[in-house]
């Protein structure tokens, strides 16, 4: 397998190669993009054949000790509850909702994404590299949706975060994905079409937007996940907190978490696995005071929801 070696091209180069004129500069390196719904209902798919009790629209109610059986947990949910021996917290920002002590371990921060039809100035079938727009305290994503796929060439971008009044502190600590920020959600839908400027051309016949929407993540105030066995409980893991990066970083988490739960933590498992991830007491005691990257105006540790 070869890889592509990492390329740096300046203003003139960045609009010629990428069609990006505002660009102090670029650096190009290999990466790829995925269908994530595809890939996760793929994986569904064969657990589904090999056991797995799946239960959709199902809403949890809390995780406890069972009174009856103290070796076991009991989660409530919606249509009754369950009983095991071994629990796994797999729910990102909204861990503290199950699990109260992590509050303000595991921050949940609303994202804001929109799928976009191309201007007509850029080629119909979208582009062939996925983007990243770096700039002062926030970022912005985009890939294409590839050829032989539904909505071939639209693009999707998403970040934007701090766009809104104190770099988007309102988006800290909710868990509504059914609203989008108005400011926010306005800078999504225009942001392509200014980073592009003339190449962009006119907006689709049909408009810009074929879709916005909102999904919450899970933040920590070192920057990392958490995951193995939670301090002072017994059987209860996590895997959790992927800062706005679980398709990169949840699949071989799982792995890891796995190993630790079948007593295989040795020296093979920390050759490969960050010791920075794991979810060590000491971690417990660092509450979220911002992004390790930005500079907030307010102390967000103030906020009682986080």
């Amino acid at each position: 397998m070869t890889t592509q070696p990492l390329y740096t091209a300046f203003s003139n180069e960045t609009k010629e190669k990428f069609l990006f004129g505002g660009a102090l500069g670029s650096v190009s390196y290999a990466a790829g993009s995925i269908s994530a719904y595809q890939f996760v209902v793929g994986m569904l798919e064969l657990a589904l054949k090999n056991g797995l009790n799946l239960r959709t629209e199902t809403l949890l109610t809390g995780l406890k000790r069972s009174e009856t059986d103290p070796e076991r947990w009991l989660v409530g949910t919606v249509r009754g509850s369950v009983r095991a021996e071994r629990v796994i917290l797999a729910t990102n920002g909204y861990t503290a909702y199950l699990y109260p002590p992590a509050r303000g371990i595991i921050v949940p921060l609303r994202g804001t994404v929109a799928a976009q039809r191309l201007g007509n100035g850029l080629p119909e079938q979208g582009l062939k590299t996925t983007y990243s727009f770096i700039y002062g305290n926030g970022y912005e994503y985009m890939i294409f949706r590839p050829v032989g796929s539904t909505f071939a060439g639209d693009l999707v971008i998403g970040g934007c975060s701090t766009k809104a009044p104190q770099v988007g502190l309102q988006e800290w600590g909710t868990t509504d994905d059914t609203s989008v920020d108005p400011q926010i959600g306005q800078y999504v839908r225009d942001s392509a079409a200014q980073y592009f400027g003339s190449q962009w051309g006119a907006d689709h016949p049909d408009g810009r937007i074929r879709r916005q929407w909102t999904g919450i993540m899970g933040y920590s105030s070192q920057g990392f996940p958490l995951v193995g066995l939670v301090p002072h409980e017994e059987d209860l893991w996590i895997a959790a907190s992927f800062q706005g990066l679980g398709m990169v970083l949840c699949f071989h988490t799982a792995e890891g978490l796995v190993t630790m739960m079948e007593d295989e933590d040795d020296v093979a498992l920390n050759e490969w696995f960050p010791r920075a991830f794991r979810m060590l007491e000491d971690r417990l005691k660092h509450k979220f005071r911002g992004q390790l990257h930005e500079k907030s105006p307010v102390d967000l540790e103030d906020r009682s929801q986080l």
